[in-house]
């Protein structure tokens, strides 16, 4: 006759109610109660994160995991209830613009899917505009002349920028590794820089297959609209 062994949490009796684990490894939490998991601060979470690993955070009041290398929240059945639907006014078409943003649908956990820009509702002022077909979202656009973009003379310290224009400006003074088109840097110091170069701000963007209008047939503007999270 062959001993089955098992080990078991609960000191009294081997078959009572504890954590058991099985020959194979297998972990058996045989309650009907709770379980509580490690719970702190987002500052207590101290070490390196692993896959696998799960806590609830008391500052966000909740439940955070590493999945494939990527900490993130876990999140409940029902719909999300902050931020909920976000309503992002992009500015005015002009004619011109192809590109309007960046996008800010308040989810710094879940931001925008660029593979996904269905999840998003489009209005060019009260007309419903259809993804791919009308529009696709971009991350850190870099082509010039086609909207939001800075001038190099008005940049914002701390803020993330995309080159879109060189001209004259010399982008190394001002927190980027070279001045090429593309490059993305973070502006440094309060020096907003001379000359003519261009930027836009990173993040993401809609991306028109063709400009907006600037005024409607008696003379209004044209609002760009994008409403964000029905997806979740």
């Amino acid at each position: 006759m062959r001993l089955m062994k098992a080990q078991n949490t609960n000191l009294r009796n081997i078959y009572g109610k504890g954590i058991k684990y099985d020959v194979n490894g297998k972990i058996d939490m045989d309650s009907t109660n709770v379980m509580t998991v490690p719970k702190g601060t987002t500052s207590e979470y101290l070490g390196t994160p692993q896959n696998g690993d799960i806590r609830y955070n008391t500052d966000t009041n909740r439940y955070q995991m590493v999945e494939n290398g990527v900490e993130t929240e876990i999140r409940s059945v029902g719909p999300s209830l902050t931020p909920g639907v976000v309503q992002d006014n992009l500015g005015n078409g002009d004619g011109t613009s192809t590109i309007f943003g960046p996008l800010d649908n308040q989810d710094t956990n879940f931001p925008i899917d660029v593979t996904r820009p269905q999840a998003i509702i489009v209005l060019v002022e009260n007309v419903f505009q259809i993804a791919t077909t009308n529009y696709t979202i971009v991350q850190n656009p870099s082509s010039a002349n086609t909207g939001q973009e800075i001038l190099a003379t008005a940049l914002t310290q701390d803020v993330e920028y995309v080159i879109t224009q060189v001209g004259t400006t010399d982008f190394t003074l001002l927190g980027a590794a070279d001045s090429n088109i593309g490059t993305v840097f973070t502006a440094n110091g309060t020096n907003t820089g001379t000359g003519s170069g261009v930027v836009r701000e990173t993040g993401y963007y809609i991306e028109f297959t063709s400009a907006p209008p600037a005024a409607g047939g008696l003379g209004q503007t044209i609002p760009i609209t994008a409403i964000h999270n029905f997806d979740k």
